[in-house]
């Protein structure tokens, strides 16, 4: 039988490794979830910068569409009014089809992004 200071000394042992190992998963976790959460708010800036740049475009795009539309009409209210029609029946079908091609697909990508691993290379 061991004695008192032999099972001691293990216990201490076996106590010192399992503070390491707890200590080494809590550091992991600490750094995925960091990795994780730079890569979705880098993603989120590039989206935002993105789509700033893109409103703008479309916002500029939309006046001249509208200007050259009222130009052509002879009534530049006629043109804002066809160009807003326009948008009312863009956003009519992208709200039909919102749960099929716009939801899901984010949240897919977010499930995607945030809780798989990524491949070993």
């Amino acid at each position: 039988m061991e004695s008192l200071k032999d099972i001691r000394e293990s216990a201490e042992d076996l106590f010192g490794r399992i503070t390491e190992y707890i200590e080494a998963r809590w550091n992991m976790a600490v750094l995925q979830t960091a990795d994780k959460t730079a890569d979705i708010v880098s993603s989120l800036a590039a989206i935002i910068i993105l789509s700033v740049f893109g409103g703008m475009v479309v916002l500029f795009g939309s006046i001249a569409l509208a200007w050259w539309i009222g130009e052509s009409t002879g009534s530049v209210a006629a043109g804002f009014g066809l160009v807003a029609l326009g948008y009312a029946l863009i956003t009519l079908v992208l709200f039909m089809i919102r749960d099929k091609f716009i939801k899901i697909p984010i949240l897919n990508t977010f499930i995607k992004r945030f809780y798989y691993k990524p491949e070993e290379k």
